[in-house]
């Protein structure tokens, strides 16, 4: 065993110890401790949180999600509009309906090759 793992078990029982034996003399003053622990542990994760977040620009997931999606109602204004009303339709009106088509401009182009012309490949020799 390393020293690590000694030293963390002497550590645990020592304090398994103390909780036992301030169970046993006074319950009274160990929930108080426990519950002064709790608080402060929460006071300092509050601010922690508060300062850090200010700090490091809050979630950066959240931040580049918000930003691709007002990117795409600027390209597409009224999709938006289009899809909350054939929600609101009822079930067999969708029914009767044939499905809206959007066409899109592709912003690929198509490369012409030479498909049609056979490799020679060494293994064929």
């Amino acid at each position: 065993m390393s020293i690590r793992t000694v030293v963390t078990s002497i550590i645990v029982a020592l304090a398994a110890i103390g909780l036992v034996s301030m169970m046993i003399t006074s319950p009274g003053q160990l929930v108080k401790q426990l519950i002064f622990a709790a608080v402060s542990v929460a006071i300092v994760m509050f601010l922690f949180r508060l300062f850090m977040g200010k700090r490091t620009g809050g979630n950066t997931e959240n931040r580049a999600y918000s930003k691709a999606v007002k990117q795409s109602q600027k390209k597409h204004p009224n999709s938006k509009t289009k899809y909350a009303s054939a929600r609101s339709t009822s079930l067999s009106t969708k029914l009767n309906k044939k499905p809206i088509r959007r066409k899109d401009s592709s912003h690929l182009t198509v490369i012409e090759g030479n498909k049609g012309k056979r490799r020679t490949r060494a293994s064929s020799e």
